[in-house]
């Protein structure tokens, strides 16, 4: 399960890494590219039922053996293209095929966890992160050698699925599960745990803002090389894995509403300030502690939901975390494209300061983690 969730996280960096050369081919301004980034979004959007669906009909093994394979099959073929509209094309199908496979693997990852008995979802996810760092870190190598990103990716894809064809025997077996006739087909949070909503829809919207526009921030507007913006969002990558693996041990001391109160303070901060200066060290601390702002909030926020709904009559733990889900992906699909198109209309570090202002809002929200009586 860790080399499946390295392989999406792995691969999703490595295409973000080289955003600001396959934009660059093309001739993008900043709302095209905002409006071809919305394509990624929606095909993920569009698969995830589909995937929900194909879990219960197929289940989750084969759903993340398929998924796995077509996601890296899409991988290489946005920096492929040579015009506007084949570029949205492929991204929406690269989206549909990340998003089957977040699906997949994240279902199968509940089912090992019920099995072993013992929490595995966070170092998972760590893992992801730790994908992230080094489909990041290759991409910054790969631009300063001025190695083009269709071959960077197409050779990414191959060793990805190969690493993943090496590991599928090993992965536990899943029977098809169909969905009960009560259970709805979406999940809406209660009025109750709007707070928590807007905790997680604020955090998954700066993540998805920071994978698609940090590295065209430094490139463009702070004039730095290539490498130097992907190394961008490797720190805020790897501070994101750090804090995961760290998570627990820190939530047992600090307690959640202080982990995230702190962490997304610094954050807001930092990241004004790195707007406001302009300067390319400061802003990578200030993606560095972006990414301790937000590394936490899925569990947290997923936890407590799941808790909470399981409380109540009517309710279950999963329809607790699916509702949540929700809002996070609808934030981390509006994010980039809002970014571009409010870049558009101002300017890309104008656009930015909603991510300050976002992390700054979390501060705010944290209380909402507090169990009720």
């Amino acid at each position: 399960m860790a080399v499946i969730f390295f392989v999406n996280g792995a691969g999703f960096a490595s295409w973000v890494s080289r955003i600001p050369a396959v934009r660059q081919a093309l001739d993008l301004s900043d709302g095209q590219l905002g409006t071809a980034l919305f394509a990624i979004g929606a095909g993920a959007l569009a698969a995830f039922p589909l995937a929900g669906r194909g879990c219960a009909v197929l289940g989750a093994r084969a759903l993340t053996v398929a998924s796995t394979f077509i996601f890296c099959f899409a991988l290489p073929h946005p920096a492929l293209v040579g015009v506007l509209s084949s570029f949205a094309v492929t991204l929406f199908l690269l989206g549909a095929a990340s998003g089957a496979m977040d699906v997949a693997m994240n279902a199968l990852a509940v089912e090992v966890e019920a099995r072993v008995g013992k929490p595995i979802m966070s170092s998972l996810h760590g893992m992801w992160s730790a994908g992230g760092l080094a489909g990041a870190g290759l991409g910054a190598l790969m631009a300063r050698l001025d190695v083009s990103p269709a071959a960077h990716l197409a050779a990414t894809a191959a060793v990805l699925a190969l690493g993943a064809a090496a590991v599928m025997h090993w992965l536990p077996r899943s029977e098809p599960r169909p969905q009960a006739k009560a259970e709805p087909r979406f999940a809406r949070p209660e009025a109750a745990m709007a707070g928590l909503g807007g905790i997680v829809f604020c955090a998954f919207l700066i993540e998805g803002a920071m994978a698609d526009w940090s590295a065209v921030f430094l490139h463009d507007s702070l004039g730095t090389t290539a490498a130097v913006a992907a190394v961008g969002y490797a720190v805020f990558s790897l501070t994101m894995m750090s804090m995961r693996f760290a998570g627990d041990a820190l939530v047992a001391r600090w307690g959640p509403v202080s982990l995230l109160r702190i962490t997304n303070a610094l954050a807001a901060s930092a990241l004004g300030l790195a707007l406001w200066s302009a300067h390319a060290g400061i802003t990578m601390v200030a993606f560095a502690l972006v990414g301790l702002g937000v590394a936490t909030v899925a569990p947290l926020v997923f936890g407590a939901a799941a808790r909470r709904a399981s409380r109540r009559p009517g309710r279950s733990a999963g329809q607790g975390i699916a509702a949540m889900a929700t809002l996070g992906y609808g934030g981390f699909l509006l994010g980039p494209p809002f970014i571009g198109w409010l870049a558009e209309a101002t300017s890309l570090r104008t656009a930015l300061v909603l991510l300050a202002v976002l992390a700054g809002v979390i501060a705010t929200l944290t209380h909402h983690l507090r169990e009720p009586a």
